[in-house]
């Protein structure tokens, strides 16, 4: 079943006189429990593109369908309540607050969803259990790995039961054997039926997923699947 489409999608951006295409009409669809990896070089569009997938921001041109919800006829409340529901977000430098403790900072997307204090908690730590954080959930950022940051912020975006994961450059921040560790821990979240679409630069990290597309200039120039 397709959890996105994408039809004629372009983003045009205005820089003082000039135009630029950073995507240029974009086909594309990606199943419900898919694990996609978008890679390309600096000014491909794969950033674009995630912004995009992740209602950050809208299109020029062209349709985003997301779970049956037609992203472009949405105003910023309706993206935003898609943004806190339908999609988990993971990024290279973990965004977690800093005075706060592992098990509020995976609270904080179930508050904006307006749950009770009690059922945040159970929420929070069986996400935290997931990623094998259970015996550090009231320990803060500095007081974690970078590693174990990371799978703070994993379970935090796991934990409104998205229907797709965005992960920009999540090894970006990391060593190789904790990267290697990170995204295990995204084949298996993949292999129980969560979609995954992660951006990077890494081939390494690209062969963890099973699809990779490879953008240039605003454009796919490659979309393979891997055995």
């Amino acid at each position: 079943m397709e959890i996105i489409k994408l039809k004629n999608l372009s983003k045009t951006y205005e820089i003082g006189q000039n135009k630029v295409d950073a995507l240029k009409s974009i086909d594309l669809s990606i199943n419900n429990g898919e694990f996609v990896a978008i890679m390309g070089p600096s000014g491909s569009g794969k950033s674009t593109l995630m912004n995009l997938l992740g209602c950050l921001d809208k299109p020029s041109s062209g349709e985003y369908i997301l779970d049956n919800n037609f992203i472009n006829k949405m105003g910023s409340n309706e993206l935003a309540d898609i943004r806190n529901k339908k999609i988990g977000f993971v990024f290279q430098n973990f965004n977690l607050l800093a005075r706060t403790t592992a098990i509020e900072n995976v609270e904080i997307p179930l508050i904006y969803s307006g749950l009770n204090f009690k059922d945040r908690e159970v929420k929070a730590k069986k996400k935290l259990d997931l990623v094998g954080l259970q015996d550090r959930i009231e320990h803060k950022p500095n007081q974690l790995s970078g590693g174990q940051q990371q799978r703070v912020a994993i379970a935090r975006a796991l934990v409104n039961e998205p229907v797709v994961v965005l992960a920009d450059e999540p090894t970006g921040a990391l060593d190789s054997k904790t990267g290697e560790e990170i995204m295990s821990i995204f084949q298996k979240l993949n292999d129980s039926g969560i979609t995954i679409i992660l951006v990077t630069h890494e081939k390494e990290v690209a062969h963890s997923a099973k699809r990779i597309i490879t953008f240039k200039d605003g454009i796919i120039i490659e979309d393979k699947k891997i055995d």
